[in-house]
């Protein structure tokens, strides 16, 4: 390489890149999926991911105007949205890139961590408390909020984030309706945004965890260079492990929520299979986790907590002084993994000074040929093993149960203009705007009220959608074009007309429309929701023509067993040597008389039957019938037996061969 010719500036991709880094060997083994399995995992995460991201996007987009209806069930809505979105991080990391969890922390932390039967992880942390940690990856927040999740706060966590998260399609757009805060590293710009931020924050009753990186952004090779020139131009020690703390931020957050948060809790995050001199980031990919199968091996936690009153934040070169004491006491603690894998237990720094003084010794025996043979024994503490699991099928299809409902109104007829009180949104509306900023004193319901009848009366007069000049006069035009141009005209005027009045019609309740359809499946089971909806509504439209077909059907299959049952009684008296009945299913029409032919007694000698009275008409015509009757050709059929055993039986659906 010249010497005139300008490095090349280092870059970071935060670990997000879908490139094999260039690390060698990878720590967590060969990739356990080729190239099909890997497309398809990508194929099949990233649909996953992106459907219920755009879900909880249509979401928020829907509740967004309960702002200025209701603030308070806004807040509610939203911490629900926050919450869908920690349950798809959650099933995404349990299928995609699962990995054991190791949590453990110091005595302060009796009390808050506990494993139940199944294994998972059951924290008990207080409702609002401040939490920082140290940021090894990008995936250290995925962690942290999982934590909420044990916690069953994941719906009220708080992140603050940098400012460049904030453009990001959907994710940062999503950030903003959490109430995420954003910060641009000019504390002459971020400090009255910030403010603004925490004085929404400052209600004690209101849940609460605000989670802060205090270094700023995650650990990579760029961003230690930049920490160690710092702690070389302020005169610091450098962290080993680490990047620098800023003491900033977490001061303001702490001064500014001393009055309604008592705790600040701190976490450690190691991840196991790091190489000493690597970074995370780079081993630790997108692709490695999600689409190679190659997540962290384990993915350990420290926990500790101090009382905000403990902390002297009146000071802030005190404060500043303090952190960076934490942030040596993490280093020690991310020291003591990378030998052991394991945190140690009590003091990490009187536990990492201890093993360095036996280390020396040794090393002092060995060097003196010296038989005695000293070894380190490092005590570890006990940690709580459990993997990372979401609650199932049934709370994941929760994520599209906004959308879901609100499609089943639409298209149901639900969210009709009669079906809606806009006089009661527009008063809660008014009640809930902030006057102070103009002056104003706050509004009272009954004030609220009147003023949104006040406005409702004044609307906007419709506009005259009458007929008018016909668009073909005066133009010289076939008849039939014409009078096609007319009434296409007419049909647009009238639609006009429809839509600028009110409707008369009410829509149907959802309920009364799909009554087999229980709301707990419909928020449960939104697809089959819409399919059973839309059939039902098919079945309706469809009902009077199928009753009709179902009618007629009865009626023909009634007559046809009708002539059946005769035809059947026909061939009976046929084998018998029977003659046809008067004007019954034969097709000459000659009037004949029942008679019992003495044959067919079998030569008993009875007597026959008495022939029945006939009038003279019908004795006149008694020889030509009997005389059609004999030269007629005797009916197929008999003689016969119709059963299985019988050659010319035919199945349903298919044209008889006529008998030759």
């Amino acid at each position: 390489m010249s010497a005139d010719k300008k490095p090349q500036k280092q870059k970071t991709d935060s670990g997000l890149s879908l490139s094999r880094p260039p690390i060698g060997a990878h720590p967590a083994g060969d990739s356990r999926h080729g190239p099909v399995g890997q497309a398809e995992r990508a194929f099949s995460a990233a649909s996953t991911f992106l459907s219920g991201v755009l879900a909880i996007s249509a979401s928020q987009f829907i509740g967004a105007p309960l702002k200025y209806v209701d603030p308070k069930f806004y807040d509610g809505y939203m911490a629900w949205t926050k919450e869908s979105f920690a349950v798809l991080v959650t099933t995404i990391t349990q299928y995609w890139a699962p990995t054991v969890v190791r949590v453990t922390g110091d005595d302060s932390m009796k009390g808050q961590l506990f494993q139940m039967p199944d294994g998972s992880l059951r924290c008990n942390f207080p409702h609002r408390l401040v939490m920082m940690a140290n940021h090894q990856l990008y995936t250290d927040w995925l962690y942290l909020w999982w934590t909420a999740y044990t916690n069953k706060m994941h719906g009220r966590i708080y992140i603050i984030l940098k400012e460049s998260l904030k453009n990001v399609p959907i994710f940062g757009w999503a950030a903003q309706f959490y109430n995420f805060i954003f910060l641009a590293r000019k504390w002459e710009t971020d400090k009255p945004r910030f403010r603004r931020h925490l004085d929404k924050l400052g209600n004690p009753q209101d849940p609460m965890w605000l989670l802060i990186f205090p270094e700023g952004t995650n650990l990579s090779a760029v961003t230690r260079e930049k920490s160690k020139a710092w702690a070389d131009k302020t005169g610091v020690p450098d962290m080993k492990h680490q990047l620098l703390p800023r003491s900033t931020g977490l001061h303001f957050c702490l001064d500014t929520l001393k009055n309604s948060t008592n705790w600040l809790y701190d976490c450690t995050i190691a991840y196991e299979g790091v190489p000493e001199g690597q970074f995370g980031q780079d081993i630790f990919t997108l692709r490695s986790s999600l689409f190679e199968g190659r997540p962290p091996k384990s993915v350990n936690m420290y926990w500790r907590r101090w009382r905000i009153a403990d902390i002297p934040i009146d000071n802030e070169e005190k404060f500043a002084m303090w952190l960076r004491n934490r942030w040596t006491e993490k280093d020690y603690l991310l020291e003591h993994f990378a030998r052991h894998k394991t945190f140690p237990e009590g003091d990490p720094v009187k536990a990492m000074q201890m093993e360095d003084t036996v280390r020396k010794f040794a090393k002092e025996q060995a060097k003196g040929n010296q038989t005695a043979n000293i070894k380190p024994v490092t005590k570890s503490a006990k940690f709580i093993s459990t993997t990372i699991q979401a609650g199932g099928i049934e709370e994941f299809m929760g994520i599209f149960s906004p959308v879901a409902s609100a499609a089943t109104a639409l298209s149901s007829g639900q969210l009709n203009p009669e079906n809606i009180d806009f006089e009661s949104l527009l008063a809660q509306a008014m009640q809930h705007q902030d006057l102070k900023s103009l002056g104003l004193p706050p509004m009272d319901a009954k004030q609220a009220a009147g003023l949104a009848k006040q406005a409702s009366k004044q609307t906007l007069p419709a506009k005259n959608i009458g007929p008018g000049p016909s668009p073909t006069q005066g133009k010289r035009l076939d008849p039939e074009v014409a009078k096609l141009i007319d009434d296409a005209n007419e049909a647009a005027r009238r639609r006009l007309a429809q839509a600028s009045g009110r409707t008369n019609t009410v829509a149907p309740n959802v309920r009364k429309a799909i009554p087999m359809t229980p709301s707990e499946t419909m928020i449960t089971r939104p697809v089959s929701t819409i399919a059973m909806q839309r059939a039902a509504q098919m079945l309706q439209k469809a009902g009077p023509t199928l009753g009709a077909k179902k009618k007629d059907m009865l009626n023909h299959a009634a007559k046809s067993a009708q002539t059946a049952s005769r035809e059947a009684k026909d061939i009976r008296q046929g084998r018998a040597g029977a003659a046809v009945r008067p004007g019954v299913g034969r097709r000459d029409s000659v009037a004949t008389v029942q008679t019992i032919d003495s044959s067919s007694s079998g030569g008993s000698g009875r007597k026959p039957a008495k022939l029945e009275t006939r009038s003279k008409s019908a004795a006149a015509t008694t020889g030509a019938s009997a005389g059609a009757v004999a030269a007629k050709k005797p009916h197929p059929l008999a003689g016969r037996t119709v059963g299985g055993g019988w050659n010319g039986q035919t199945p349903i659906g298919q044209k008889k061969t006529p008998a030759k």
